[in-house]
């Protein structure tokens, strides 16, 4: 294991050379689980054993000609140690499977005014829904107010399937993205930006969105969050401006302490128009999901009992899923309470309820949770049960539970536990249990050149 991580970390060590006046760091960090699992496959289940290696190696701070560079790259790789086979995965490699997660160098320049990121890395601004890309990002910012994003590259395939493949789990299918967004800050006050992403497969658009997105917070007990999503394409299907809104949201938020909050939110959003196009999934989802609601969050030490217990009570008024934008046509209401208590930094306790009235089904909701860490044990507990207003399946009541238990050994060494099982509307009863050992191990460099 030490043989494994010293020789990857030797080889990162090799970009952190020294040069005058330097200080750069380098962290290697490595996680390998053994797990025993069952696994529901073809009508049956079968005991599975994989091991996994995850590792990860990070630079910072290495001098390059006018600025620093940044690096990392993080990875997997499994195989399956038992007898039986293995489903892992829609490609389904039999005994072995892999992935690359991250593989960027990223270089800073003129004070971190400018960074260029080249390689496998994930895009989080404006519209590109957390795109992961092999390609090049680049982010100029001016004078403090004035930023500007864009991002170019083909969207990655789990696995190492290959480029645009229809079975992708991305959220963006092709073999072509490019994208980006303009913002404009002044102060605290005001953050506006505006973006745009398109997507190709083989010529055939994927993707095409424009957006704005808002913040607006004049006092610092108040602020406004807004963002907005234009379909391109949805105008070959739905009439109007407002048919073409993929996803939109208007939260007006009251910090009023940090033991108090209100919130109001309106959210729409049309789960098809943030797939891609030639997605096999369009027809599970080709309809809309549209409330109006209001939170508020309480603790009791706002009222200078010092007892950490939070409470959370909500509303959302939902409207027809069919419905177009806008429109008032009632579906339904839904009402939750949530309860939460802090004994310890380490231990969570909690409950909650809730109760969503449709026209064509409903339910009532109910959860209790904890967690807790001490003596090297750390364990967590989650019951949930759904009574339904009509029949599903022939059944009237959903109830499932879980239950995690993990031991610290010691030298990087881990075990640990996880057990679930219950009733559903497509099972009768089951239960499904996993153990794994793990060993972590972390090392830190950091290097100071005079």
């Amino acid at each position: 294991m030490r043989l494994r991580l010293g020789i990857a970390y030797l080889a990162a060590a090799a970009l952190l050379a020294p040069a005058t006046g330097r200080a750069s760091e380098l962290e290697a960090t490595s996680s390998t689980q053994l797990n025993i699992q069952s696994q529901w496959r073809a009508g049956a289940t079968t005991e599975v054993v994989p091991l996994y290696e995850f590792l990860t190696l990070t630079g910072r701070e290495v001098d390059i000609p006018g600025g620093k560079l940044y690096f990392q790259v993080d990875g997997w790789g499994a195989a399956n140690l038992g007898s039986n086979p293995w489903w892992n995965g829609y490609t389904n490699t039999g005994a072995l499977s892999a992935d690359l997660n991250l593989a960027w160098v990223q270089g800073r320049f003129l004070d971190n005014q400018l960074r260029v990121t080249l390689g496998r890395q994930t895009i989080g601004y404006g519209n590109s829904r957390m795109l992961q890309l092999d390609g090049g990002a680049l982010q100029l910012v001016i004078h403090k107010m004035v930023t500007l994003d864009a991002y170019v590259g083909a969207p990655t395939t789990q696995r190492f399937t290959a480029y645009g493949s229809i079975f992708s789990a991305a959220p963006t299918i092709g073999n072509l993205a490019v994208g980006g967004r303009l913002g404009f800050a002044w102060t605290s006050w005001l953050n506006v930006g505006a973006s745009a992403a398109f997507s190709w497969n083989d010529g055939a658009a994927t993707r095409e969105d424009l957006a704005v997105d808002l913040r607006f917070s004049p006092v610092s007990w108040a602020y406004l969050l807004g963002y907005l999503d234009w379909s391109l394409f949805a105008g070959d299907y739905y009439s109007g401006f407002g048919g073409q809104v993929a996803d939109a949201n208007l939260s007006l938020v009251f910090p009023v302490t940090q033991f108090l909050q209100f919130t109001a939110e309106y959210t729409y959003s049309v789960p098809s128009l943030a797939l891609p196009y030639n997605s096999i999934l369009w027809v599970f989802s080709d309809n809309t999901h549209q409330y109006v609601g209001a939170t508020a969050r309480v603790g009791l030490e706002q009222f200078k009992v010092h007892v950490p217990l939070d409470f959370e009570v909500g509303y959302r008024h939902i409207f027809e899923e069919w419905s177009t934008f806008g429109s008032t046509d009632t579906g339904g209401n839904r009402y939750f309470l949530r309860a939460t208590w802090r004994p310890t930094k380490t231990t969570t306790v909690g409950a909650e309820t809730s109760r969503l009235w449709m026209p064509d089904q409903g339910y009532w909701q109910a959860r209790a949770f904890a967690s807790a860490k001490a003596y090297g044990f750390t364990g967590t507990l989650d019951f949930q049960g759904y009574w339904f207003d009509d029949v599903v399946n022939l059944v009237k009541q959903s109830i499932i539970g879980s239950a995690t238990l993990g031991y610290d050994v010691g030298g990087g060494f881990a075990v640990v536990g996880a057990l679930q099982g219950g009733s559903t509307p497509y099972y009768t009863s089951y239960v499904n249990g996993l153990v794994k050992l793990t060993y972590n191990a972390t090392y830190r460099s950091r290097e100071v050149y005079e």
